[in-house]
């Protein structure tokens, strides 16, 4: 089941002195399984691309598809009910942890699976095990949200998320105000969900991260789609057009490729995998 765009635009203030066209012409796949990230300058759609993915914006032309839903530009052909689509479609927004708003922490992360029909019982159950998914034990269950650290609010509102057991979890710059350390945590937790077969899609402009995680990514380019590549060939092209920068990984690498250390640079996609291609080549 992938997320499909099919001729997608979508404008702001339609039929407004102030209206401005976020979207042209957008069309793309999304598989199951994938690790994406969508990357692109700032305001260049981004944002207005994923919140199509579970109608939280409608196109002014085009279908998104999903399943048997249809986010259309056609009232007539969109689905109606988007429940179901939103437990389908999970969506972290950059700082999410302005969304806790319940007394304790195992309320909070609970009200989705409720909301999406569970009885209570089943819904505390799942809270349960969405937050031991993201790293935080029973001592947590019964804790105010307001009263834990950032990167704890952080792991809760996630938590929130993943009770609803999404197919699809989009994230938006998840990493934004977190430390080095804080970030490598939050990228791991993501990784992790990936791996129990969760399809991950990623908007951010930490290239470090793209080269790291991702095994495809979209390039956005004045709303429309410029690339869709993998983390290595898109590093090895002129980025800097769509105002990206090289990760200093890959860069690194690519100047020992060019000074003739014959690394394989596609198996590079953190330090511990370069030091291994360095030592292979030494050998």
């Amino acid at each position: 089941m992938p997320i499909t765009f099919r001729d997608v635009s979508f404008t702001y203030a339609a039929k407004t002195p102030f209206s401005y066209e976020a979207l042209k012409g957008i069309n793309l796949q999304i598989d199951e399984g994938d690790f994406v990230a969508i990357v692109g300058r700032t305001g260049c759609g981004k944002s207005t691309l994923i919140q199509h993915m579970n109608a939280l914006l409608n196109p002014s032309q085009g279908c998104v598809e999903i399943d048997d839903f249809h986010n259309d530009s056609d009232k007539k052909k969109r689905t109606k009910k988007v429940k179901p689509l939103r437990q389908k479609v999970g969506m972290v927004f950059q700082f999410p942890e302005y969304q806790l708003f319940e007394e304790t922490v195992e309320k909070d992360v609970a009200f989705a699976p409720k909301n999406f029909g569970m009885k209570p019982e089943e819904a505390l159950q799942k809270a349960h095990e969405a937050l031991g998914e993201v790293g935080l034990d029973e001592s947590f269950y019964t804790r105010s949200p307001f009263e834990l650290s950032g990167g704890e609010k952080r792991r809760v509102a996630i938590a929130g998320i993943l009770a609803a057991s999404p197919e699809f979890l989009v994230v938006d710059e998840p990493t934004a105000g977190l430390d080095p350390k804080g970030a490598e945590t939050m990228m791991d937790l993501f990784r992790s969900i990936h791996e129990k077969g969760t399809t991950i899609i990623l908007v951010t402009h930490d290239m470090d991260l793209v080269l790291k995680y991702c095994n495809k990514v979209i390039v956005i380019d004045d709303g429309e789609v410029a690339e869709i590549t993998t983390p290595d060939h898109l590093f090895d092209v002129d980025v800097e057009r769509y105002s990206l920068q090289s990760p200093l990984l890959f860069s690194f690498a690519s100047s020992l490729l060019k000074g003739g250390l014959a690394i394989e640079r596609d198996q590079v996609s953190d330090v511990p995998s370069l030091a291994k291609e360095i030592a292979r080549c030494i050998r």
